[in-house]
Order: structure tokens, then sequence, then C-alpha cells
């Protein structure tokens, strides 16, 4: 089988793109064909290209200045049709529109991917919305979700059109040594023994991060030694900083900017804590609970789904009290962590293993070859949503 994934770009290293490479990783193994074909790359330092290229899969950038620039269009319907490709899937808003158009002039099967639950309110953003919304609707052959929630709350756009769920999947890594995991930690703390809240994501009103500081204010008042760690860049970097200065918490907060090395980040925290007002499926919180993490997170979209009972604890978004009581909880019963972070882990090994969400997608790919995509296998396998704290 030949197999393209269009994507917005290689840039960011998001839910989107890992998934991008884990897939490009088990087609190789598979011997299957596999194209990823990016809508911009503007900052190659950063890049996925020569992950994904490692792995055996092909790289094609098509850039424009602007969406539907008309000879990018034309370039990749002739670059499709000369492939012929049995399935394209594609991912993220501006390959939603441009690749499912371009698939369908190309004659070629499209599964278009939705991955988060927000729709944007500017003027700008929701013409894109409605653009997106219109492509999807009437040119896809098929939807697919990462979670149930994000389903559902697409579902209105779509009328009766069939969404289909395969939730994102973690490989496992190895667990550190107790001396790689001192020496990583003396990486980011002067003083090694204070406890490491550890969290990942873009700098953006999404991730909640305002609501996070003003939950760490109030976590130091019990727990002065305590420290945070933010791994992400984005364009609230300047306020964030101030609010930083503004609580008092220089010497308990770091914004990391942009990092390559997240698994390292994850395997030197005590625990990792997810503020989002709203979410898809976190790629960021089954790293963590891949890496025996205990988690704190906002009780948003499919979160609930993921963080199961007995694997970490949730909260509602928008409540520092709240996240604050929760991470104090996990602070001062340091058994009851590692007893979250070790049920974390087992969880994410039998419920989001790679090689079953491979199986998922191919049965998906397969499908909606011949005809209206079938319902793939239930990805959620077991347990039940955490209680509030």
């Amino acid at each position: 089988m030949r197999i393209a994934h269009i994507i917005d770009n290689l840039n960011l290293l998001g839910g989107a793109q890992k998934m991008t490479l884990l897939f490009a990783q088990l087609a190789t193994q598979n011997g299957i064909d596999f194209t990823v074909v990016s809508l911009e790359d503007k900052r190659p330092n950063i890049t996925l290209k020569t992950e994904l290229e490692k792995t055996g899969a092909r790289v094609v950038v098509f850039s424009a200045k602007t969406l539907l620039a008309p000879g990018r269009l034309a370039r990749l319907v002739q670059f499709l049709r000369r492939e012929k490709f049995d399935v394209i899937h594609t991912n993220l808003t501006y390959a939603n529109i441009l690749g499912t158009t371009a698939g369908r002039l190309a004659n070629t099967p499209v599964i278009a991917g939705l991955r988060n639950t927000k729709t944007q309110s500017s003027r700008y953003h929701q013409l894109r919305f409605t653009l997106e919304s219109l492509t999807l609707r009437h040119l896809a052959g098929a939807l697919m979700a990462v979670g149930q929630a994000t389903a559902a709350a697409h579902q209105p756009r779509f009328n009766r059109k069939s969404i289909h769920v395969v939730p994102n999947a973690i490989t496992l890594p190895p667990l550190p040594s107790a001396a790689e995991r001192a020496a990583l930690r003396a990486g980011l703390l002067a003083n090694p023994t204070r406890p490491l809240l550890v969290a990942v994501g873009r700098l953006t009103e999404q991730k909640g991060y305002a609501d996070l500081l003003e939950a760490l204010a109030l976590v130091k008042r019990s727990q002065p030694a305590v420290a945070l760690v933010i791994a992400g860049e984005g364009e609230l970097r300047p306020e964030l900083t101030a609010h930083i200065e503004r609580l008092g918490l220089a010497d308990h907060a770091r914004l990391l900017g942009a990092r390559s090395d997240v698994p390292a980040l994850l395997a030197a925290g005590d625990i990792f804590v997810s503020s989002s007002r709203w979410e898809g499926l976190s790629n960021a919180i089954l790293e963590a609970m891949a890496a025996g993490l205990p988690v704190v997170a906002t009780r948003v979209n499919d979160t609930p789904h993921v963080l199961v009972e007995g694997t970490g604890l949730l909260v509602p978004p928008g409540d520092p009290p709240a996240l604050a009581k929760a991470l104090s909880q996990l602070l001062d019963q340091p058994a009851y962590r590692e007893l979250l972070g070790s049920a974390a882990r087992a969880h994410v090994a039998h419920c989001h293993a790679p090689a079953a969400w491979f199986n998922q997608l191919m049965q998906l790919y397969q499908s909606v070859q011949t005809g209206p995509a079938r319902p793939v296998a239930a990805g959620y396998r077991t347990g039940r949503p955490v209680t509030e704290d």
C-alpha cells in the first residue's frame, strides 16, 4: 500500500507531528511505501524532516505564501495524480483544506484528521473554520478524531457524517537509573533535591499557564522548595514572564523555551501537570504517563478518557486553588506519587500501544478505498475517568 500524510508543517514537535513520525517508523517496519507532504518548512533547525527520512519515509515540501495559492494547489494535485497513492491522510487545518481538495481532484481517497476541540472566535479563524467544515463535509472520504470528546465536539459541523475515533499511541521509554535521573535533575536545578513539576506545551491561551503559575504561588506557601519548568515556546512568553515576576516566582518557575529533550525533562520530574483550558487528546499527558510520572491535569475534553482512575488527579479547568490542592496532595505523599506513576505507565502500555494504533489506522485506510469507511475497533478499552479531587 502507498500512503501519503499531508500536514501543515514539520517545524513544531506537536501531537500531529509526533504521530506522523510514529506512523513512519511503523510503516517502514511493515513494508509500506510512506510519503509525508508538508505545507510549510520555514524553520529547518528544528524540523522533523531529517528524523522522518531516517525511517525511510519520503518527505516533500509544498510551501506557498497563502493557503489556497493556485500554483501550489495545481502542483499538489499533479503530484498526487502522478504518485497514485492508495490513500491520503491529512492533519491540521491547512492540510485538511488543501490536502482534501487536492486529493479529491486527484481522485484519491482522503481521511481528514481532527485533533482539537476549540473553535477560534476571530473573523479570520472563523472563515478558515467554515472553509474547513465545508471541505471536509463534501470532499473527505472519512473523518478521524483522536478521542471521543474531540469527535463529539466536531460532529455538529458535519451533520450525519461519521467520525471514526482512533486515540493516539505512545512508545514506552526506558526508565532512567537513579544515577541518570540525578544527572538530569542536576542539569535543571541548582539543588537537585527540590520537588520538580514539569509542564510541556506551547505558550498559548489553550494551555492555561497563567492558572498554573497562580496555583504554584499557592503551593509554595506549604512547599517553599517547589520548582516548575515549562517546555514550550509561544506568543504568551512576555506575558507569562511578567506574571512570574508579579507572583514572586522567579526562583520557582522557569520557561525553558522549545526543547528537543522532553523525554529527559519527564525523566527528571516528580509530577507532570497539565493546566489546559481545552485539549484534544494530549500527547504530552500520554508521554508523561509512559515515563511513569503521576499526572495532575484539568478535566477537559478527552483527558478524562486517558487519565483514568488510579493514574492521576483531575481538577476543573481555570481553577488555580483546585490545581494547587491536587499538586500539594501529591507533593506531600511520595509513595502515592510512585503508585500513580506506575499505574499510569501500565495503563498507556495496555491501552495506547503503537501496534494496536497502527492496525486501527490501517483498517480505516483499507476500508476507505472501497467506499464509505466502516467503523474501526474501539480505541479506549479499559478504565473509568478519575473523579475530581
